[in-house]
This record gives C-alpha cells, structure tokens and sequence, in this order.
C-alpha cells in the first residue's frame, strides 16, 4: 500500500522468493566466524578502554557498500569511497572503510548480493530485508555488541524513539539499528495558502473544509487559473482527508478491535463527495489526472493555483522557485488542516525509520560498525561545541553529512528541539543556546529571509521563522497528542508486498473516476469490494496476524 514519502519497501515476489531460497541454503553452510581475543584500543587517562571512542592500535578493515548520494558536492577529488569521512575513520579509529559498490539501484544491487551469498561486513537494509535476513540467519544478533559499545547518546536516540528502535528486534534480540529519522514533528500536514493573495481579498484562516472551497473559489474569481493544486497520485489531496475524519494509507483498528485500512472506511467517501463537488466547481486542478508532481508544482510556480495541500517543507520546493519566480509576497503560508465541523483535526503518524544498519554474521569486528556510528551521533550533535568551524564544515556542509551509508544515524528529537532553539532566538535575538550548526544555519536563514526575501532561504524561513511556521503547528500536534500512528510499525508482511501496488492502483483509478464525475459517490463501495476481491482481504488478514497476535 502506498506509504508516506522517501520510503519504498517493496519487492518483487519472485525476487523475495529466490531471495529466500538462497539465504536459506547458505545459512546453513556458513557457521559464525570465531572470534579472536578483544583487538586493543585506546584508553583513557585512567588506563580504561574507551569503548564507544577508543581507537584500534592495529588496523581493522570494514567492506561496505552504499547508494548513490547525487546531491553531495566533493571538493578536491573526493568522491563516495574516499572522502572526508573515510580518512576521519582512519585517522580516529584506525579503521580503513573499504566500499565495494556504489549504485544508485541500491535495493535491486543489495537483493542480488543477498540471493548470491556475497555480502559486505556492514550495509543498509529496509525492514523487508531486514526480516529476511535474520530469517535466513545471515546477520549478526548486536545486543550485547551494541550495549558495550553504543555511546551514551547513540542509545539516547533509541530510547527517544524506543518503538522504532523495537522494530530492529527478533524475540527481543537486536539485529538492526535503525537510523532513525529527524522527528515526528516532520509529519503533519498541512493546507498552503497564497498570502498576498489572501490578504488582497481580507480572507479569514480556514476552520472548515468548507472555507478552504470558499477560499478557492474566490482566488479563482479574482486571479483565474484554479483554486487547488493537485496530482494524478491523489496523494496531496489525500492529505486533506483528515478533514473528514479519513485516514488514508494508515492500518487503524476498527469498531472491532481489528487492524482495517484507512483509504477503504466510510469516511474517505465522505471526502471523495467533497472532493467531487470541488472539482465540478473548477477549484481543483482540471489537468490533476495527468499531472504528476513536476507538474502539479509548475501550476504552483506560474501563478495558476493559490492553495496547495502539502508537507512541512513547502518552502524548499516549489517555494524557491514560487519565490524566484513570483517575489517575496507570493509566498504560501501552511494552516492546519480544518475539519468539516470545525473541530481540531487528527493527523497521521506513521512509521518512519525506512532504514536499519546491519552486520554479516561471519565478520569477525562488529564493534567498529558502533564506533562509526557513535562517531556520526557525535559530530552532528557536539560538533559545534567541540570542533573547529572549518572542520565542522567539512563534515557537514554540501550534503556530505548524507554520504556516509551504513554509518549515519539521526537523533529524532533533532527538528524538535531546533525548532524551539530557533524560533525562540527569532524572537529574542539570543543565540546563545544553539548548540548544532544546523540551529544556525535555520536561524541565519530564516533572518536572511526576513531582510531580502532571498529564494534559497525560503524554507528554512516558512519551516522555522515566518509568522506561521509550519514547525509550530506540528509542534502543537505533538504536544496535544492531536494524532493517531500507523499500527504498521516496521516491516509489512510479505503478502502486503505481493499485492500492495496493485491494489493502491484500484483505489487510484476509482477515486479519481469519482472525483471527475464520471461515476457518482456511490461507486465507492464498489471499487472497496474490488479493492477486497484483487487481494484487500487477504493482505487485512496478514497485517492482522503480524501485529496483533
């Protein structure tokens, strides 16, 4: 089923089947290799081993591989294999991190080396391999790994987020680290609204759905085009779906106390009626169902659309290109998303650690995978406290904090916390509690913005410092608990891997004949029983068995 955005879970069938097969057979050919005796490492002044830090008198060697980072700008002839990074782990810890590839089919390179036995020391894995691999007994159980020689704020990560940290476990044993992901406060949504336009028509917020029709309709009476942006994923609108208590793409439980699917309750007809009305009005994008996310945020960028159901980062794109294009006063603004009552609205949560570090069971120094991981957690969160500006730079500036592969780590109280860092110092010009570079690189900007309207500026500024910043309302979701979560929390069963693009296809193809009038509301419950009849049942029955039983 489809997920929120930057996750992508699923695998062929016949891929996982092959796949399975093979870890299968080599597990049982290949027994744990034998450990020797502790390598040496570094000490402390007085004389004890620093576990989490403490680097190896005698080289170690890590084989790796890793995905394509395209947005990373090298500077001197460094590249993904040999960079910054790799000579900070050897000169820190005396480890020589070998890649073996790079790809940027990284999933479809990583199945075939697990369905051929060749894999590396240390690599990623999305939480479908992830339970292949411990099912097939080829990666290595780091609990204890982990409690020696995880830092004390690298196991601060896991426990601010212990249901994630969880979903690396098997019978309470520790196969994957999640990386983990920035924070919570990343996810609810949000409806944009044009400013200048909206205050050139003295137009009130939103509290009802029906005032963000009315909106609509009066932008495209004033200024043409059409009120909504949408695409032909239906993915956008669907954010608008809570509205009407609708919970599209999330596994809730139901009147019975079973796990059903949110896109198939009778609420989303609700909305597909709305939605319909919407359309037959022209506030919705005639062109939406060919559109697809480039072309939808061309609609936005021209001048033909003044609302826009989106995520929290807006302002980074199309919002550069909104302001470049169209000025600083053309900016959108988010507003939470209003219900057809009036009422606060529930937003999703879902699960949103796509990503978990893992060793090969047979490589005999898994500690050195924590050592570089604790070393990640260190520069990101004390590195503006304790190196050097230009050493933190490097490290850290042109997306080079993003190439480091297996050996990255988030702290997901990280948006959290900036967010009330910076927009506290916005108001008081007091900088003195910033402690990450990111907190002054948010801040700087969102000033940057304030003065000149610089386009590059222009998300940090509608994330963290405009007058209605997006990070302030999802930091009213959290403290309010104003959210339900996805009962998927990690892995989906492998049926839900066999039929889940098939059935999102169903649903996409009928809501949208809904929506354009070609088939009225009522047609709901029949694309719901095709959706039911092509596999919906069946994948019900297994997301039920997997985390409920």
């Amino acid at each position: 089923m489809k997920r929120k955005p930057m996750m992508s879970l699923l695998l062929s069938l016949s891929l996982v089947l092959v796949l399975l097969s093979a870890c299968t057979n080599s597990a049982n050919k290949n027994e744990p290799a034998v450990k020797g005796a502790e390598p040496k490492q570094a000490t402390n002044e007085k004389g004890e081993i620093d576990y989490a830090f403490g680097a190896y008198e005698e080289p170690i060697t890590i084989h790796t591989v890793r995905a394509e980072y395209a947005s990373a700008q090298f500077q001197n002839g460094d590249n993904m294999t040999k960079n910054v990074w790799t000579r900070a782990y050897k000169e820190r810890f005396n480890i020589d991190v070998v890649t073996d590839w790079v790809t940027d089919e990284y999933d479809t390179k990583l199945n075939l080396a697990i369905s051929s036995n060749k894999l590396p020391d240390v690599f990623h894995v999305n939480p479908t391999q992830l339970q292949q691999l411990i099912k097939a007994d080829m990666i290595m159980d780091l609990t204890e790994i982990f409690d020696k020689y995880g830092s004390d704020r690298l196991k601060g990560y896991m426990e601010a987020d212990r249901s994630s940290y969880e979903s690396g476990m098997k019978d309470e044993k520790l196969y994957g680290i999640p990386q983990l992901h920035w924070g919570f406060i990343d996810q609810p949504d949000y409806i944009w609204i044009r400013n200048d336009w909206k205050e050139e028509l003295g137009l009130p917020d939103p509290k009802t759905t029906d005032d963000i029709k009315n909106i609509a309709l009066k932008f495209k009476e004033a200024y043409g085009g059409f009120g909504i942006a949408a695409d032909q994923t239906l993915d956008y609108l669907n954010l608008l779906a809570i509205g009407w208590g609708a919970h599209p793409d999330m596994w809730i439980p139901g009147e019975d106390g079973k796990l059903t699917y949110g896109t198939v309750q009778p609420e989303m007809k609700d909305a597909l009626a709305a939605w319909a009305e919407w359309y037959k009005l022209g506030i919705i994008d005639p062109e939406f169902a060919i559109k697809d996310f480039s072309a939808m945020n061309a609609g936005v960028v021209s001048g033909k659309s003044g609302m826009q159901p989106y995520y929290q980062w807006w302002g980074y794109n199309p919002g550069v290109d909104v302001v470049t294009n169209l000025g600083k006063d053309s900016v959108f603004y988010p507003y939470n998303i209003p219900t057809d009552d009036g009422k606060e609205a529930t937003q999703s949560i879902f699960f949103a650690n796509g990503v978990y570090t893992v060793v090969n069971k047979n490589y005999k120094n898994p500690e050195a995978a924590i050592k570089l991981l604790n070393f990640y957690a260190y520069m990101l969160d004390e590195g503006a406290q304790k190196e050097d500006q230009e050493t933190l730079s490097s490290f850290l500036d042109n997306d080079i904090a993003h190439v480091t592969g297996a050996f990255k780590i988030i702290n997901p109280e990280t948006d959290y916390v900036q967010f009330e860092h910076v927009n506290e110092a916005l108001k008081t010009n007091d900088t003195s509690k910033f402690t990450t570079s990111g907190m002054w690189q948010k801040y700087n900007n969102s000033v940057e913005y304030k003065k000149n309207g610089t386009p590059a500026a222009t998300g940090d500024y509608l994330q963290q410092g405009s007058p209605k910043p997006a990070y302030g309302f999802g930091k009213s979701v959290l403290d309010n608990e104003q959210y339900i979560k996805t009962a998927l929390w990690g892995a989906p069963p492998e049926v839900l891997v066999k039929y889940g693009s098939t059935l999102d296809d169903i649903l996409t193809e009928g809501f949208t004949k809904i929506i354009m009038g070609a088939e009225n509301i009522d047609y709901f419950d029949k694309v719901v029983e095709n959706w039911r009849a092509a596999g919906g049942d069946t994948v019900t029955e297994a997301v039920n068995e997997m985390y409920l039983e």
